[in-house]
């Protein structure tokens, strides 16, 4: 016998990779407020939740999910659906980031990189579009990246996930628009944490930055400073980024795209208002100790 969703007076919100950072901050601020959240990780990542305080009740599920696996995809939206006829609102959230220049990344590391970043997004995203549809409504937020408007050294695989996203997110917009279901863009740029250190390094790239005779040795010996600094002065932190999320969710008409920090809105600008040669050479030029890059004297 088929169960008959439950009518819930709370908006359903889906976010996945919410154990660390942004997403654990989110569901954090959501579970105080009037939503039924179904907070989702990766299997060794769902002791995190116990560890900040958060726990299950009828109102917070926590889920097992990772996002490349199309049966843990299904089993959750399933039960969603089963319970509530379709979610209100999908946060795909969960990301990775390899990091290596584009001659040193190896080609496994790069397609995992576009599952976790844009194909299995995607697929989530197919999965729970015929319940919205047929409610008429519904909102889709991709968190994207500032790294998705622009790309940085030893950063292009990452950068080439979230284009992706970003592509295939404003295809959606015009698709969706007609059935009354929002979809929205927000990017966030550097955030004050220690998240930089999660990046992961394939073996030739951790053997290049151990390396100084490797020729791309102070690509990554400057990009890491560099990128540890900006994230270090950051005044932008995880939890200022929900509370933009929240923000959106509860926004009537949202955007298609927003920044998510300070910077990012920043750099949005300075992109748009540079003429393209003289933003490149700006951003060239501010790169660090960019003179040592490249072949030696």
């Amino acid at each position: 016998m088929t169960s008959t969703p439950t009518t819930s007076s709370r908006p359903v919100v889906l976010v996945t990779g919410a154990s660390t950072g942004i997403g654990l901050e989110l569901v954090r601020r959501l579970q105080r407020g009037h939503w039924h959240v179904v907070a989702t990780a990766r299997g060794t990542s769902l002791d995190r939740f116990a560890r900040e305080g958060l726990a299950e009740s009828s109102t917070f599920w926590i889920r097992e999910l990772d996002v490349t696996d199309a049966a843990q995809r299904e089993a959750v939206v399933a039960e969603i659906e089963t319970r509530h006829g379709a979610l209100d609102s999908l946060v795909n959230n969960a990301g990775i980031s390899w990091r290596a220049v584009t001659e040193q990344m190896p080609a496994a590391e790069q397609e995992a990189q576009m599952r976790v970043n844009y194909l299995a997004p995607i697929e989530l995203i197919r999965r729970v579009l015929p319940a919205m549809r047929a409610r008429r409504r519904g909102h889709i937020i991709n968190i994207s990246s500032v790294g998705g408007m622009m790309a940085m050294p030893t950063m292009g695989a990452y950068s080439a996930s979230k284009f992706a996203l970003e592509g295939a997110s404003e295809s959606l917009w015009y698709e969706l628009k007609p059935w009354g279901i929002s979809v929205t863009l927000l990017q966030p740029g550097f955030v004050r944490s220690d998240s930089f250190h999660n990046v992961l390094l394939p073996e030739r790239a951790q053997r290049a930055l151990a390396d100084p005779a490797d020729p791309y040795h102070e690509y990554y010996r400057q990009m890491t400073r560099f990128v540890e600094r900006l994230m270090g002065q950051s005044r932008s932190t995880a939890a200022d980024v929900a509370c933009r999320v929240e923000r959106i969710l509860r926004t009537a008409r949202p955007p298609l795209r927003t920044g998510g920090t300070t910077d990012a809105t920043f750099f949005y600008l300075l992109r748009r208002l540079l003429p393209r040669p003289l933003y490149h050479w700006v951003l060239y030029r501010s790169l660090p100790r960019i003179r040592q890059w490249g072949p030696r004297p």
